[in-house]
């Protein structure tokens, strides 16, 4: 199983040498490991056991480039192969990303081989692993012994599949490390699917390609054989003489002397890291009071120098998508700035990457680039170049030039010249950023002293404004004002002619029912008093309705709701407009809903208002159309009312002119308004509606009629 340091930005890969006792499991990866590391920079560690030489696990990494960012680190192990340490087995195989199965060639060893091969396919399934997909090659080991088997009969008892298998003899690296090469590649190939890598044969193939680039130089290499730190305890139960128990304290001791060495070098080595943390903290205190780049990039220059104990390097600076020089020391020219035939520089290939970059001269070995015979022209034999980035960008570039004398630059080196000029990058940043802050805020400074201007102008205007639109104020008020006298004018004009007229009124009524009543007229004389009395009755009613909207308007009324009978309301009601119901031919209906035979209401202003509804419902509708009145209780926001609906299949109105309706002295468009009347009806039938605690609402579509309803809260 692939594991993550996300630490130290590692992948490492899993791989298990596995095979039968004695087959030579342990010598491979001795051999390996001679071929890999000769400086013993990783030691091979291992636990043997007094009755046996076979390893419990054997631990060594190899760098093998980067994928997505993450370097490959390969972890080899070896198993017991007795039968008595298959727990041990079983727990190294866990998480394994590869198998290398190491057969021994010999005749007596048949059976063995087949025995571990089977025991590697159980204790993968114990792991959760698949046999037929883990990567898996074959090492038939031992091939300069007598009485072997061929390597026909081998593959055809261990790898019938015809995976790859090589003829090895460890003891002398025959084979070693090709079968080593082989199943390193099959489980880079293996893990970089599992990485999604599948997908992209380019980045797969150069990922393949890069892995047998790093393993080619050690194929068929002979290094010195170094020893291997082995901890050899004694067997359960054995007695020890007094040379063992010498030899064994020596051996502890020589273990314990290499580990001392080994903390040795790490001291030295944290204490070097240590040195480079101070240097770089100690710069990023020099940098804290720089005011600009300049400052930056000199200070940048310095302590690259210094700290690298070198007299050449220089600075460059991103500028309008090109490289400007800074500042340089001890060249005339900087060689990473010089173009290339094809117009591009080392230094532009720095900031596309985004990596720092580092040249060696071997004046022993061929020249293999312009770059590199220009350094060696210079007498210089090392370069680097390191990125000035933050935030993954890059915002310059930092080269650095050794001589001969003070050696060529090691990752300790780079390392310290990325961290300065990381340090130098953020410096820079913020550098820019102050004075682009300073810009802005001198730009936001010029902004805000002209809108400040605008401001204020706007603000006189505004003044001005006021004081025209109070001026405004004041003559409407005087206007409302003289409104509302002329209202009150209208209102006691229309009370006094109401007064008036009443009187009058009630004497023609009287005289033209005594006509009526008189035998021995003729027709006409009948019809004409039939007139007379029908528009006398509408003048009766118009004065009514004047008298009570000018009562409403003025607060008076004296209303005391008491239960009225809704038949002989209606009555009342529909008396004065039977003539008007006669002669339009119209059928009217009155509906009242069962168990609501009475109302809660003031009896006299509610007859004008519905008598007025139904008065427009009589004359707006069309000849032998029909009135709807409609008596029900209804609820409305959770209160009880009682809804008296008048509808009509008359002319309706247009949806502009409903608002409008019941609006004082109005009586619709030209088109529409019947001869006579005040345009007082709806409006005393909404006043009406309101003074009680309801409302009036209407409904109504050209052509289609209308519906008027009054909501009066309450039963009785």
């Amino acid at each position: 199983m692939v594991q993550f340091d996300n630490q130290y930005k590692h992948v490492k890969l899993k791989v298990v040498y596995y095979g039968p006792a004695l087959g030579g499991k342990t010598t491979c990866l001795k051999y390996i490991h001679k071929v890999t590391d000769p400086e013993r920079r990783t030691k091979l560690y291992a636990l043997a056991t007094a009755s046996d030489r076979t390893l419990f696990f054997d631990l060594l990494g190899i760098d093998l480039g980067r994928v997505r960012g993450y370097r490959l680190m390969l972890q080899l192990f070896t198993v017991p192969g007795q039968v008595q340490y298959n727990a041990t087995r079983r727990a190294v195989l866990a998480g394994a990303d590869g198998v290398l199965f190491v057969a021994d060639s010999q005749v007596s060893q048949r059976e063995a081989n087949e025995q571990s091969l089977a025991n590697l396919a159980e204790n993968l399934r114990s792991n959760g692993l698949d046999p037929d997909a883990i990567p898996l090659v074959f090492a038939f080991n031992k091939r300069d012994l007598p009485d072997l088997l061929d390597c026909a009969t081998l593959n055809g008892s261990l790898n019938p599949r015809g995976l790859p298998w090589f003829e090895t003899v460890a003891t002398t690296g025959v084979g070693v490390m090709e079968s080593f090469a082989a199943i390193t590649e099959a489980t880079v190939r293996s893990v970089g699917d599992r990485l999604g890598l599948g997908a992209q044969p380019e980045a797969m193939a150069r990922l393949i390609e890069g892995v047998r680039q790093a393993l080619q130089p050690f194929v068929g290499a002979l290094p010195p054989a170094d020893a291997t730190v082995v901890i050899r305890p004694q067997a359960t139960g054995a007695t020890l003489s007094g040379d063992e128990l010498v030899t064994e304290a020596v051996r502890a001791n020589l273990a314990m002397t290499d580990l001392n060495a080994r903390l040795d070098h790490l001291g030295r080595e944290l204490s070097r890291r240590v040195q480079q943390v101070r240097a770089v903290n100690e710069f990023g205190r020099r940098l804290a009071g720089a005011g600009n780049a300049e400052e930056v990039t000199t200070a940048l220059l310095d302590a690259l120098l210094a700290e690298l104990r070198v007299a050449c390097g220089a600075v460059f600076l991103v500028r309008d998508g090109g490289l400007a020089e800074a500042v340089r020391r001890g060249l005339a020219a900087d060689p990473f700035a010089q173009p290339r035939p094809d117009g591009s520089s080392p230094l532009g290939a720095v900031v596309e990457r985004g990596e720092p970059v580092v040249v060696f001269v071997d004046e022993t070995g061929p020249i293999a680039s312009r770059f590199s015979e220009e350094l060696l022209g210079l007498g210089l034999a090392s370069a680097m170049a390191v990125p000035l980035q933050v935030q993954g960008r890059v915002l310059g570039v930092a080269t650095a030039y050794g001589d001969a004398a003070r050696g060529a630059f090691d990752d300790d080196d780079r390392d310290l010249a990325v961290g300065l000029a990381a340090t130098a990058a953020v410096a820079l940043a913020n550098v820019r950023a102050i004075a682009a802050l300073e810009q802005a805020k001198a730009n936001l400074e010029t902004a805000v002293a002209a809108r400040t201007r605008e401001l204020e102008m706007a603000l006189a205007q505004q003044r001005v404004l006021t004081e025209q639109l109070e001026e405004r104020r004041r003559q409407l008020e005087a206007a409302n004002e003289q409104l509302l006298e002329l209202e009150t004018l209208k209102g006691e004009l229309l009370a006094h002619v109401a007064s008036a007229f009443d009187e009058p009124v009630r004497s023609i009524q009287t005289a033209a029912r005594i006509l009526a009543r008189e035998e021995g007229q003729t027709e006409k004389a009948a019809k004409l008093v039939e007139v007379i009395n029908t528009e006398v009755t509408r003048l009766a009613d118009l004065i009514a309705s004047a008298r009570q909207a000018t009562a409403l308007d003025a607060g008076r009324g004296g209303l005391a709701p008491a239960p009225v009978a809704v038949a002989e309301f209606m009555k009342r009601v529909l008396a004065p407009l039977r003539t008007a119901i006669g002669e339009r031919k119209l059928s009217v209906q009155v509906k009242v809903a069962q168990g609501h035979e009475h109302l809660l209401a003031v009896a006299e202003p509610l007859e004008v208002a519905v008598r007025a509804v139904l008065r427009n419902a009589v004359e707006y509708n069309r000849p032998g159309g029909s009135v709807t009145v409609t008596v029900r209780p209804v609820q409305r926001d959770g209160r009880a009312f009682t809804e008296i609906q008048v509808t009509d299949t008359g002319q309706g109105m247009p949806a502009e002119e409903i608002a409008a309706a019941p609006g004082r002295f109005w009586r619709g468009r030209a088109g529409r308004a019947t001869p006579g009347g005040l345009g007082l009806g709806l409006t005393v039938a909404r006043r009406v509606a309101e003074v009680h605690g309801g409302a009036l609402e209407i409904q109504s579509e050209e052509g289609h009629g209308t519906s008027v309803s009054f909501f009066i809260p309450g039963a009785p």
